[in-house]
């Protein structure tokens, strides 16, 4: 038990899903108290919905899961190296992929718990679930967990290359938050800026699971992202595999000399 809360503490939960109640609170103070419940017109043609606040609080609820999957899995292995086990972890013949499969589906029990809370905070905020597609919002869950799993093998690379983790994952994290529709479509963007956001899989991910929430689609409706999200996902697993691989290498080389 203390090994574990060492390796994934309660404050990375309870910012977590602070992060996405902060997140529901000002989409709900402001679009109520500030903007007095008027959109501009250009929203619900970008957005496909009307419905802000549903809007807004999606991805407040997908924003921090993603950000859990993305932190934990790709500071592993760094973690092992500040904990001194990372030598013997990789002289061992142990799976590699077993290490990060295994690492992932622990993520995905803590992160659904995190999901939940905010899901069930932001309920009285405005959030509506009357027209949910539950299997299709499931299956887009899965996929996206994929996703940022692959994306984390790449995060985790960098970490292991800068011996750094906080300024690292927060750039990501800020410019993935910033660029992926979490609080408002991506066509509000400057246009020079829209082609980043296509290559966080957050974007298409958060853009199926608002379909399959607000309108109820089913999967065959959102196949783009789909496809996207697989094309990310191949990418980043191609090149986050491979340099794992080589900073692997160079650590040993580094603590062996």
């Amino acid at each position: 038990m203390l090994v574990m809360l060492r390796a994934y503490p309660l404050s990375f939960v309870i910012g977590h899903i602070l992060a996405g109640i902060y997140t529901v609170l000002f989409a709900y103070f402001t679009y109520t108290y500030v903007f007095g419940g008027s959109l501009d017109s250009r929203f619900a043609q970008f957005a496909g919905t009307s419905d802000y606040l549903t809007y807004v609080i999606l991805g407040g609820i997908f924003q921090p899961f993603a950000v859990s999957t993305l932190m934990n899995v790709s500071r592993s292995l760094i973690t092992e190296l500040r904990e001194g086990t990372l030598e013997s972890l990789l002289l061992t013949p142990s799976s590699r992929k077993g290490y990060f499969i295994g690492n992932v589906l622990q993520q995905m029990t803590r992160t659904l718990f995190e999901f939940g809370v905010i899901l069930l905070f932001g309920l009285p905020f405005g959030l509506t679930l009357a027209h949910t597609n539950i299997t299709g919002a499931i299956v887009i869950w899965l996929c996206a967990t994929a996703a940022f799993f692959c994306q984390a093998l790449v995060l985790g690379s960098l970490m292991l290359r800068f011996r750094d983790t906080y300024i690292t994952q927060n750039t990501l994290f800020v410019i993935m938050t910033f660029v992926s529709g979490v609080t408002f479509p991506i066509a509000f963007l400057p246009e020079w800026l829209q082609p980043l956001s296509m290559i966080m899989p957050l974007t298409p991910a958060l853009d199926a699971f608002r379909q399959m929430v607000i309108g109820g689609h089913g999967l065959a409706d959102v196949t783009p992202q789909l496809i996207h999200m697989g094309f990310l996902s191949l990418a980043y697993l191609t090149i986050g595999w491979g340099t794992m691989r080589r900073m692997e290498k160079r650590v040993l080389e580094t603590i062996f000399g």
